[in-house]
């Protein structure tokens, strides 16, 4: 559900869009795929044609630029990675700084280690058998092993470097299936109509108004004439307002709220329906997800020793 008129916005930060492209990248597995930290095509790089193991780095092989739990995040792999951020970005918009752009990236790349060692301990790595049979599907889905090497090339991989992008991002996509799955189809939810207005006055009138008797519906039209105040269906945890949110799941249905203040004005709001079952908008599906992978992550940050190691 998108922000509207009637001024409802659903749970959306600009930090959650690292984890919003986990949700959307390699929805089939075991199938291999690479993610990137960016708006960057999926990337296809070096030909590799025999399905040789990618060492593993540790922390002392080669230069770092982290170490998640004992294992290396390679300097060169977090400088390309630099690089393929910076040349994803879309044209003509405010660029963020190389502060931000670093940091991001950091994030990226440590959520992806955290992910990857997490399916590995639950059974699950990719073999050098499987990380040869994406590479075989990119050379004939190009056309050719000449046009993978001239795209890694362009892409700023070398053949090790895409080997280890390959097997991480099919480690870290598979724990990420893993915990996505946990959200379920149907959850408990409100559906729900508000009056919103954009001073108090006018709020204040409102419910002066459905408290003389004037039809809840009435006013939501005249309040907002393109949506009638209508919120649709939503889950706990959805909203960016919590406090609306909990008023929409303590009324009983039928009943109006007293006047809201958010940052974004003054809200009634009117209980449709309450099911304990209901299901899920695509929309608040990958709103839950989201919040979950990213409850994920932060717990497993909080266990694990991360060491910044960049010069």
């Amino acid at each position: 559900m998108g922000m509207q008129k009637s001024g409802f916005i659903p749970l959306r930060t600009w930090a959650t869009w690292l984890l919003i492209l986990f949700l959307l990248a390699a929805c089939q597995q075991p199938a291999i795929q690479t993610s990137t930290p960016s708006n960057t095509p999926p990337m296809p790089t070096a030909v590799i044609t025999t399905a040789t193991d990618a060492p593993t780095p540790t922390s002392t092989s080669i230069p770092s630029a982290a170490i998640v739990n004992g294992e290396s995040i390679p300097l060169g792999y977090y400088q390309n990675e630099v690089l393929r951020y910076r040349e994803g970005l879309p044209a003509g918009e405010a660029e963020p700084s190389e502060e931000e752009v670093r940091q991001a990236v950091l994030d990226y790349l440590v959520d992806q280690q955290l992910l990857s060692q997490a399916a590995r301990e639950a059974g699950f790595s990719a073999s050098a058998t499987d990380v040869q049979t994406r590479v075989d599907e990119l050379v004939a889905k190009l056309g050719s092993g000449g046009a993978l090497t001239n795209w890694m090339e362009t892409n700023h991989y070398d053949d090790a470097e895409f080997r280890l992008a390959l097997g991480l991002g099919a480690e870290a996509a598979w724990q990420r299936d893993k915990i996505i799955a946990e959200v379920p189809e149907a959850v408990e939810q409100v559906r729900a109509r508000q009056i919103f207005a954009k001073t108090a006055e006018g709020a204040q009138r409102a419910l002066t108004s459905l408290n003389s008797g004037t039809a809840f519906d009435d006013l939501a039209w005249e309040y907002s004439p393109e949506t009638g105040g209508e919120l649709g269906w939503f889950p706990r945890g959805y909203l960016l307002f919590p406090q609306i949110e909990e008023a929409a799941f303590s009324l009983a249905v039928g009943e109006h709220s007293e006047i809201i203040q958010t940052e974004i004005g003054y809200h009634i709001i009117l209980v449709i329906a309450h099911e304990d079952a209901h299901d899920l908008t695509t929309d608040a599906r990958l709103s839950l997800q989201t919040k979950a992978l990213s409850a994920w992550l932060e717990n497993r940050r909080a266990q694990s020793q991360i060491e910044i190691t960049l010069p």
